[in-house]
């Protein structure tokens, strides 16, 4: 059975924070879980979103997932994952994403990377905005 993750980063330019979010389901649309982090020193909002990506990614992998369909709201991620025209700046996150989600070194039978709707995508958003929040509310 393929399980899906939406993922999705908030990004603060002023304090270059990001809050990671995203959510694994069965493919009925049914929550399985969901995981969320924040980031200090992240240099964009794309970088925040491969950010995500790398995140779900690992936490799929601990939770020994064979099939795995990530999907985020940035159309310039999936583009980059998917053509191996990184820029870069995200070339060390990007590689992580590969040795993850590529053979020989990935832990999944099958990964895939697809681009959807915001609209979409607003319970990971969600998720993403919370952690953020609480990370920025956190700091001294």
């Amino acid at each position: 059975m393929t399980i899906f993750c939406n993922t999705d980063a908030a990004w603060k330019s002023d304090t270059k924070a990001a809050g990671l979010g995203w959510i694994f389901t069965d493919e009925n649309g049914h929550e399985l879980t969901r995981g969320s982090s924040a980031q200090h020193h992240v240099s964009s909002a794309l970088m925040a979103e491969t950010l995500a990506v790398r995140e779900a990614l690992i936490h799929a992998a601990t939770l020994n997932l064979t099939k795995i369909c990530l999907r985020t709201d940035s159309q310039e991620l999936v583009r980059a994952i998917t053509t191996g025209r990184r820029p870069s700046d995200l070339f060390g996150v990007l590689s992580d994403v590969d040795s993850l989600a590529s053979p020989p070194t990935s832990p999944f039978a099958f990964c895939r990377f697809v681009f959807i709707s915001r609209a979409f995508n607003e319970s990971a958003d969600s998720l993403a905005k919370a952690s953020l929040s609480l990370y920025l509310g956190l700091r001294p």
